[in-house]
């Protein structure tokens, strides 16, 4: 019987291990597999990647040529310089990557010679915006430059959606891979540890039938394995279900990783087109303004030198109109000087320091005593508010703000204007109020804007480009600026760094 249970025992063993050495087998070529899709699917990312790079440089390069023939300032070129260093090894490593796919190598033979001649045309425009601005704007005009660029575009979209599809498919075959290799080796570890429990369960039945065991040991042992069954089967549910929730878990956080990217890319997106417009509009308001300037500035001499040389040959009424026509002038050279000074306060560079407030608001107070000294103004100014920002444009936010409140309360008796600190949470917030003639909360959205005035000029003259002005500054430093008033109670407004 020893013997019979012996040769039972090495029979069912022999099984197990020559299943588990295929289960092993198996296991390894599918890992081989696996291994291999997961290289594919890394592969894949790697072109996406490139190709990427490839439109960025190009957009870079691009980026660096428009703002050289905008500007013709040297430092806009280094973007430029660097990208097209770069792009033709881009390109050749991406012909590397894609030397299996034959379709990617077509749509490289067609790229390749659009990067260089989008290249050329760029070289071009540089090279003419050295002689003279027309010549490169003339260049810029022309539609050839960006029907090569649609055209890259086209054929990096085409080159991306090929590898999306083609990781899409990889990213498959490794998890058909993965799984298949885990069910191979769950189900012939079941099978083996199912033979080797037959095994033992003859071997247990071959015992107790040659020891005639008790029947209460029987039933003990019977007793405990049904025990261990049930808490067995109870660990089996519990481990199920925290799989599950893991698994849940994953998927939302891989969702919400999915749509943070996308976010991200939109908003960058997005700035960078706002950022594009912004300065495209600059540019124009800066050239308009300049040409302004000149018709002007004759208008102005002409009529001047007519009131002085000819104003005995004109009555009462030609001198009026002369006067009229310099004054309409003058504050139209006012308005534009104001439009050049806010198209600078945006392309200016920031350069950040500990600035003391209140001692530039103690300087503006005084200077603007000089201006009429008759008036009786009372200035009440905290002491010691320093703030990290550039001295040049936060005087001329407080300049604006104490002008405003100046010119304001113009028809008070005795005024008072003031300058201090609030602190709104954790946030430190710098305000000016004054007492004068205040406005409707009901125009509040338009107080902002650029040429907005919500006082007539036969009231108080404005170019309406003041508060526009303070608005950009302090946006550039971070923060954000918004006013409280009501009409002839005064206003207060309020700004943060």
């Amino acid at each position: 019987m020893e013997w019979a249970i012996y040769k039972k025992n090495t029979g069912s063993f022999l099984i197990a291990v020559a299943i588990m050495t295929g289960v092993g087998v198996i296991s390894y070529l599918s890992l081989l597999q696996y291994r291999e899709n997961a290289q594919w699917v890394t592969h894949t990312r790697e072109v996406l990647e490139k190709t990427k790079e490839v439109m960025s440089q190009i957009k870079d390069a691009e980026t660096g040529q428009r703002g050289y023939l905008l500007t013709g300032k040297e430092r806009y070129l280094e973007p430029y310089r660097t990208a097209t260093s770069e792009i033709t090894q881009k390109i050749k490593t991406l012909r590397q990557l894609t030397a299996d796919n034959p379709n990617q190598q077509r749509r490289l033979d067609r790229l390749e010679p659009l990067v260089a001649k989008k290249l050329v045309l760029m070289e071009q425009a540089i090279n003419a915006r050295s002689k003279n601005l027309e010549s490169a704007l003339q260049i810029l005009q022309t539609d050839q430059g960006q029907q090569i660029m649609e055209d890259i575009r086209m054929l990096t979209r085409d080159m991306e959606k090929e590898e999306n599809e083609l990781l899409k498919q990889r990213s498959i075959e490794a998890n058909i891979s993965a799984h298949q290799t885990t069910l191979l080796t769950i189900f012939g570890s079941v099978i083996a540890s199912a033979i080797v429990g037959l095994a033992a369960m003859i071997t247990n039945q071959e015992l107790a039938k040659r020891k005639r065991m008790e029947n209460s040991l029987q039933k003990a042992r019977d007793e405990l394995e049904i025990e261990v069954s049930k808490r067995t089967a109870e660990l089996r549910n519990t481990n199920e279900e925290l799989q599950t929730e893991i698994n849940e878990r994953k998927r939302a956080e891989s969702e919400i990783l999915r749509l943070n990217v996308e976010l991200e890319g939109r908003v960058a997106e997005r700035t960078a087109q706002l950022e594009a417009t912004n300065k495209e509009m600059e540019a124009f308001s800066y050239s308009v303004s300049h040409d302004l300037r000149a018709p002007l500035r004759s208008i102005d001499g002409f009529s001047q030198a007519l009131l002085e040389d000819y104003s005995d040959n004109l009555d009462a009424l030609g001198q009026n109109y002369l006067q009229r026509v310099r004054a309409a002038t003058q504050r139209m050279a006012q308005l534009i000087d104001d439009l050049l000074n806010l198209s600078r306060l945006t392309r200016s560079e920031m350069r950040y320091e500990n600035v003391d407030l209140s001692a530039l608001v103690e300087a503006i107070a005084t200077e603007l005593h000089k201006t009429q000294p008759e008036r009786q103004v009372e200035f009440v100014i905290t002491p010691g508010l320093v703030a990290n920002g550039d001295t040049h444009l936060l005087r001329i936010v407080l300049e604006n703000l104490l002008g405003n409140a100046w010119k304001f309360t113009g028809k008070n008796q005795k005024a008072r204007i003031e300058f201090g600190l609030l602190q709104q949470d954790d946030t430190y917030v710098y305000f000016v109020r004054d007492d004068g003639t205040g406005f409707d909360m009901a125009y509040i959205d338009k107080l902002f804007g650029a040429f907005q005035r919500l006082h007539a000029m036969t009231e108080f003259e404005s170019t309406g480009i003041g508060l526009a002005t303070v608005q950009r500054i302090v946006h550039r430093h971070g923060g954000r600026v918004w006013a409280q008033s009501a009409v002839e109670q005064g206003a207060t407004f309020y700004f943060t760094l």
